[in-house]
């Protein structure tokens, strides 16, 4: 009876969320999947009009877990039906909401711009202060944290909703490409993927996501201390059981859709579930061009990025090798800014940023799973942080971020990630080539450098990447990774 009464329009959004989802459930128990698929697709539809409204990518990624239960539901109907086109429909609704929702670039907020000048001052002082001074401090940077982030959430919307792309859409982009696209989905207590190529769609079950979770726990600890120098018998124990976890992720979530794919160049849309798998460094994935993209549609519309001109290099301080990083990148590009020592400061990186195709930092990153927003590059002034890209007037279509951590993503209610790779690609850069964990200073001056010579020469950066390791004798792992349209 409940289902069967209306809602008023002007009903509370939670309120009538709830209700779409309640039609939803009655339908789907008495059979009538087509409607209850309606049902879930109008609430959805109902809440990104909401999301549109808001232009901080902060808010749009909280508001999207309102629409948590409404998705898994669709994606639930979507794997028991197990047609590739619903299953596409469905896993394109459920991730990423956010990024269907088109950024706006507003003048640049002058009182945002002093508050994160000061933050970037008060954080420096931090390193050295004690007792009370450092206690006062604390309290001025969680102040400061506060202000900007609530006045991001006074930024206009765009009020516009960028539509799913079809598996027709896919498939053409693909074919065109020669390429793979692979979106893992959980739902149920299970992974599944869908599989698309320019010619074919499949759908398989891989594994219980309760066979994955343990690999997944302490994972990121492994990539992290194999990143370090250490003495020779711990560093082969280390990396022998990092190699094993690979392995065992591998044949869970990668060999059994290997054969449908051959080398094919691969664009993966992971779940937030398994947003600490490391995939560029899965046996399989990591000799072929790949590219981790936040759903299919942001994959499709960042493809087709004209051939870059002009780079913008940075080197942060107490980096060992990150001159020698940024120096030799430059010597591919017949355009660049080199900004080292006391030229790389906040105000001159956006400077920069805003002129180039490609833009490189080579410093010390530091990932803020609370406020993923405040995650950041340390510059000579002090952090660079997220929420100074939405300061930018204009963004380079690839950012390569050469700093530990900054590949990770927060996962906030509702499976929406949250990072610096995230706020990059909703401010408009089409790829950013970051690590999910620490790198080692050796393998970032080498892999990075050569990249360079690949992006100035036009490959695709998926592709300049790939040729980069293959080049590089790294004794350490690469866990550099394309985010975006890498290819």
């Amino acid at each position: 009876m409940l289902a069967r009464r209306p809602v008023s329009p002007g009903a509370p959004l939670t309120l009538r969320l709830e209700h779409r989802l309640l039609r939803a459930e009655l339908a789907r128990a008495t059979g009538r999947l087509g409607a209850a698929r309606d049902s879930l697709r109008a609430g959805l539809e109902d809440l990104e009009a909401w999301q549109s409204t808001f232009g901080s990518l902060d808010m749009a990624t909280s508001i999207a877990g309102h629409g948590r239960d409404l998705a898994l539901t669709g994606l639930s109907l979507a794997i028991a039906d197990g047609r590739p086109e619903v299953v596409l429909e469905w896993s394109e609704r459920a991730r990423a909401l956010a990024s269907r929702v088109p950024a706006l670039r507003p003048p640049s907020d002058a009182t945002s711009a002093v508050e994160l000048r000061e933050l970037r001052q008060a954080r420096l002082a931090q390193r050295e202060a004690t007792g009370v001074q450092r206690a006062a401090l604390a309290q001025r940077v969680s102040a400061l944290q506060q202000s900007i982030r609530a006045r991001s959430w006074e930024g206009p919307g765009a009020a516009a909703v960028t539509r799913p792309c079809s598996l027709a859409e896919v498939q053409a982009g693909l074919d065109a490409a020669d390429g793979a696209l692979v979106a893992h989905v959980v739902v149920d207590g299970w992974v599944s993927a869908l599989v698309v190529t320019g010619t074919d769609a499949y759908v398989r079950r891989l594994a219980a996501h309760s066979d994955i979770e343990p690999l997944l726990d302490g994972l990121q600890a492994d990539l992290d201390v194999a990143a370090a120098h250490l003495p020779v018998r711990m560093r082969t124990v280390v990396l022998a059981g990092l190699q094993n976890r690979l392995d065992r992720l591998a044949a869970a979530l990668w060999t059994p859709v290997a054969d449908l794919l051959g080398e094919r160049p691969t664009a993966l849309t992971p779940s937030g579930a398994l947003a600490g798998v490391p995939w560029a460094m899965l046996p399989g994935l990591r000799e072929q061009p790949l590219s981790l993209a936040r759903s299919a549609t942001s994959w499709l519309h960042g493809r087709g990025t004209p051939r870059p001109r002009r780079a913008a290099l940075v080197a942060g301080p107490r980096v060992a090798r990150a001159q020698e990083e940024v120096a030799r990148a430059a010597t591919a590009w017949e355009q660049a800014e080199v900004l080292v020592g006391d030229a790389a400061v906040a105000d001159r990186v956006c400077a920069a940023a805003q002129q180039a195709d490609v833009l490189h930092v080579a410093a010390h990153g530091r990932h803020s799973a609370d406020n993923p927003l405040f995650s950041g590059v340390e510059l000579v002034d002090g952090p660079w942080f997220g929420y100074d890209i939405e300061q930018l007037a204009a963004v380079p279509s690839t950012v390569v971020l050469s700093a530990c951590e900054l590949g990770r993503s927060a996962v906030r209610w509702g499976s929406e990630t949250l990072g610096m790779t995230v706020a990059w690609q909703h401010a408009g850069a089409r790829c950013v080539v970051a690590s999910p964990s620490r790198v080692d200073d050796d393998v970032a001056c080498e892999v990075l450098g050569r990249t360079h010579e690949h992006l100035a020469a036009g490959r695709a950066p998926a592709v300049a990447l790939l040729e980069a390791r293959r080049a590089a004798e790294a004794a350490a792992p690469v866990p550099f990774t394309c985010y975006g349209a890498g290819w």
